[in-house]
């Protein structure tokens, strides 16, 4: 067996195969009889709520919990990492190497290292039955042997992650000492776990004394690795451009990305079809993920159904307030503002003048090109002397070609080489950007009032009460997670994660793996949202709210707002309480209006109407024709409103057209709003026709109502039978002289008959109207 794992391991070693590296992982769980015992588990959330409790759980509980940790996260984050899964303690045995002694080892899915996936998370649903005899030397054999054979033909990068306490190998071991060798060659990395921090047993020495492959991984931090719910990003270069201090001096430089903005996973629509089709079955141009592909189509807005509109025959429009302005693609990249990506300094201010509050997005982090010595050299020296004298470079920074460019300052900062085992340390530039004039809105409030001393004396205590830096005493669990650091503050963002992101993924892995699963009830990985224990007590017994109220005069005040009721919800109400099957909407009242509006606009017609006449009286002069009036009717009181504008004859306009065309499409309006809305319009119509009778207008009017006989919508069909109902039909030459329309002709269109009008005069038939010319009109309105 030994021979077998060197040979591998020197197979391994030979095909290094060109191109980017790739990720495997093993990992390799103790499930044996020692970790059925009991142990106290610190829990993380409750170390950061300053309550720090001690569960007493099995070892193994921890182990599968933290595996399936790991698992998860591949699963979501590192999907084309690959992994596999190892069982050692198991009472069965299910391996390539039990013919050769080595038992109680169950390597899982079927001895496969490839991408993780569902089937891995069902795993840990159900894991192997433990309790044997466990021995870390055959699991680690087993996991280097399985890890050689499905990765031997790639560029890889190894890792093995061991679960599991200090019984599981005995100090000495000299095939413990000779699986860290093997793991030397062939370069992979051994990353230990003790559930039980109390018991190392010689995994301590293994990995502080005989080898730098091997790495003791303390459970709580693989615990908050696994909990951050992030890609692991590598650190690259965003962008590598000169920067510009003046004409003749640039220093190439380096900009990364130093914080991120994780949200939630958009929703994208998959179609169950696409995702069974096989891919050499996919249709081109098509999604071979299960993707749904949309595809849009251009027609013509007076003709939906005709021929589809080219993509060279459409060019963009911009909206420039009602109009749309087109703008084909000659003139955009006309009007296009271009620049080259540059980051040019525009001049120095002081240090204290920006603050991180003045911060729009992510911060960058400006460093000097790598392998560039004589860049270095004079970023060193910008920076230290931007130190020495305190001052930021204001800077124009334009990440790609034609982006539009931002202000950005830069900020010295500078790392001690203490912290990274470097003597000189290393300098940077902190890049924030920064609003230009048009982002800042000015302080129109008045200034505030200066504070009393007991009001600064309350909120002084208030901010004492909040501290979170506390006495190292107090901290020692906290210790724990911070690396043993007394006095360590309980919140680092380096260290936390998003309880939100954690309970969504936890419920994703659930639910895939049971379809039926049901959204659980919000749990631990919320209380590190909880505020602190120990500083609500100190709130509470110093009795800052009392204080504050008292200081500040702080009274709680509830705005009573009215709400706005629209026609839809007072009929539906009206109905309610009358429980009726028509409503007369002129009956419901919408909004509050002044009992005295009506009469006031009337007599202000009236006004207007007799200055002028008196005006024309006294001095024989028309007045001059001022700008038309803006005529509206509105959708609340329409035939309010249309009265009032046929009864407007001042400023020498002509508003009786208007009027009738705007009331024609508020009927139509209300019409295609639904049936509730059928009362009010036909309220509409009756007004309507009244008014083109008393104006004069016949001929609108029965234009409109034979439009409307026409049923185009099924709403308006609907229409039609109620103004038929209430016979508002055509206007005749009766009722209105100027109209051509016979009594006959109206009672047809009403019973939906089709008219025919006589070819000529029979002897006892009366002569039919004759057309009159327009001095007879004139006569006629004289």
């Amino acid at each position: 067996s030994s021979s077998s794992v060197v040979a591998l391991c020197a197979a391994a070693h030979s095909n290094a195969m060109s191109g980017r590296t790739k990720e495997a992982t093993v990992l390799l769980v103790d499930v044996g009889s020692r970790m059925q015992e009991p142990a106290l588990w610190l829990d993380e959330a409750s170390v950061k709520a300053d309550e720090p409790r001690r569960h007493i759980t099995r070892k193994v509980d921890i182990a599968l919990k933290l595996a399936r940790g790991v698992l998860q996260h591949k699963v979501f984050f590192c999907p084309k990492h690959d992994f596999g899964i190892v069982f050692f303690g198991t009472a069965a045995t299910s391996n390539e190497l039990q013919t050769d002694g080595y038992e109680h080892v169950l390597v899982a899915r079927e001895g496969r290292v490839d991408q993780p996936d569902i089937d891995a998370l069902r795993v840990f649903i159900d894991p192997p039955v433990g309790g044997a005899t466990s021995d870390a030397v055959n699991g680690l054999i087993v996991a280097i042997d399985l890890l050689l054979r499905q990765t031997q033909n790639g560029n890889y990068k190894r890792t093995i992650n061991l679960l599991t306490d200090g019984n599981s190998a005995t100090a000495g071991d000299p095939d413990l000492f000779e699986c860290v060798k093997q793991l030397e060659k062939i370069g992979a990395r051994l990353l230990i776990s003790l559930v039980d921090s109390h018991d190392t047993g010689p995994w301590w020495a293994l990995a502080n004394t005989c080898s730098a492959q091997a790495e003791l991984l303390p459970a709580t931090t693989l615990e908050r690795q696994v909990s951050r719910c992030v890609v692991p990003v590598l650190q690259r270069c965003k962008v590598r451009l000169p920067l510009e201090i003046s004409p003749n001096l640039h220093i190439q430089v380096g900009i990364y990305t130093r914080t991120i903005r994780v949200a939630f996973p958009t929703l994208k629509r998959k179609s169950r079809l696409g995702k069974d089709t096989p891919l050499d079955a996919a249709v081109p141009g098509e999604s071979k993920n299960g993707g749904v592909v949309v595809e849009r189509t251009f027609h013509l807005a007076d003709d939906p159904d005709g021929e589809e509109v080219k993509k060279e025959d459409s060019i963009k429009g911009h909206k420039y307030g009602c109009s749309i302005v087109p703008m084909s693609e000659y003139d955009e990249a006309a009007l296009m503002y271009t620049c080259e990506r540059s980051l040019t300094a525009l001049g120095f201010a002081p240090a204290g003048s920006i603050g991180p509050e003045h911060n729009l997005r992510q911060v960058e982090a400006v460093a000097a090109d790598r392998g560039d010595a004589w860049a270095f050299c004079a970023f060193e020296s910008l920076v230290a002397a931007m130190r020495t004298e305190g001052r930021v470079l204001i800077a124009r920074y334009s990440f790609r070609k034609n982006s539009p460019p931002k202000m950005v300052a830069l900020v010295p900062q500078h790392i001690d080489g203490s912290m990274g085992g470097n003597n000189c340390g290393v300098s940077f530039l902190e890049m924030q950007y920064l609003p230009f004039a048009e982002d800042i809105r000015e302080w129109t409030c008045a200034s505030l009032p200066v504070a009393l001393p007991e009001q600064h004396d309350a909120v002084s205590a208030l901010v004492d009460a909040m501290t979170l830096e506390m006495p190292g005493s107090s901290l020692s669990s906290c210790a724990l997670i911070s690396g043993g650091v007394a006095g360590h503050s309980p919140f680092q963002p380096e260290d936390n994660y998003s309880p939100s992101l954690a309970r969504f993924y936890n419920f994703l892995s659930e639910r895939a793996v049971n379809p039926v699963a049901r959204v659980p009830a919000p749990g631990r990985e919320l209380r590190a949202l909880i505020p602190l224990a120990k500083t609500t007590e100190r709130v509470q017994d110093a009795r800052l709210a009392d204080r504050l109220t008292a200081a500040f005069g702080l009274q709680k005040v509830e705005k009573k707002g009215k709400l706005k009721r629209f026609w839809r919800e007072a009929i539906a109400e009206k109905r309610k309480i009358q429980s009726l099957g028509e409503v007369d909407t002129k009956r419901i009242k919408v909004e509050t209006v002044k009992k005295l509006e009506k009469e006031e606009d009337e007599e202000k017609v009236k006004a207007e109407g007799s200055q002028g006449i008196g005006h024309v009286g006294s001095s024989g002069m028309a007045l001059p024709v001022g700008p038309p009036p803006r005529v509206h009717v509105g959708s609340v009181y329409p035939e309010r409103d249309f009265e009032r504008w046929l009864a407007h004859k001042a400023g020498g306009h002509d508003v009786v057209g208007i009027a009738i065309e705007q009331m024609c499409g508020m009927i139509n309006r209300l019409a295609k709003e639904g049936e509730e809305f059928h009362p009010k319009a036909l309220s509409c119509v009756s007004t309507l026709r009244r008014g083109c009778v008393s104006e004069g207008e016949p001929a609108a009017y029965n234009a409109f109502v034979r439009n409307l006989r026409l049923g185009i919508t099924k709403y308006q069909a609907q229409l039609w039978e109620q103004v038929r109902n209430a016979a508002l039909g055509l206007i005749t030459d009766r009722e209105l002289a100027t109209s051509t329309v016979t009594a006959e002709e109206a009672r047809a269109f009403l019973a939906g008959e089709t008219f025919v009008a006589a070819a000529g005069l029979t002897s006892g038939s009366s002569a039919a109207p004759v057309a009159l010319c327009e001095a007879d009109l004139e006569a006629m309105i004289e």
